[in-house]
């Protein structure tokens, strides 16, 4: 099997606290849809939108996040395009799938 190149990537990822949850931290100008159809979600960005993506979903995958912690997103307050299906980021209850 062939190796698998890689790069570094350096990311400020927000830490959570017990008082104010997880903070959300997005790029200041930013493209992200969610889409349903048929039996498909399509999850379209532009480069900054699915990095900030990445920036959500590992501050979610923090030792410090309690199980069963959400991020609802939607198009308000303008996190996703306006018309895009609602999204949840969601930390599992259990130590997931064996």
């Amino acid at each position: 099997m062939d190796e698998i190149e890689t790069k570094p990537i350096t990311l400020e990822v927000p830490k959570y606290s017990a008082n104010r949850g997880l903070p959300r931290l997005w790029p200041d100008d930013y493209f992200l849809q969610v889409l349903v159809d048929d039996d498909y979600v399509t999850i379209e960005g532009d480069p900054a939108g699915l990095r900030g993506l990445a920036v959500q979903l590992l501050s979610l995958a923090g030792s410090d996040v309690p199980p069963g912690y959400a991020h609802d997103l939607d198009d308000l307050p303008a996190e996703i395009e306006p018309g895009s299906v609602p999204l949840i980021l969601m930390r599992a209850l259990g130590a997931g799938r064996s």
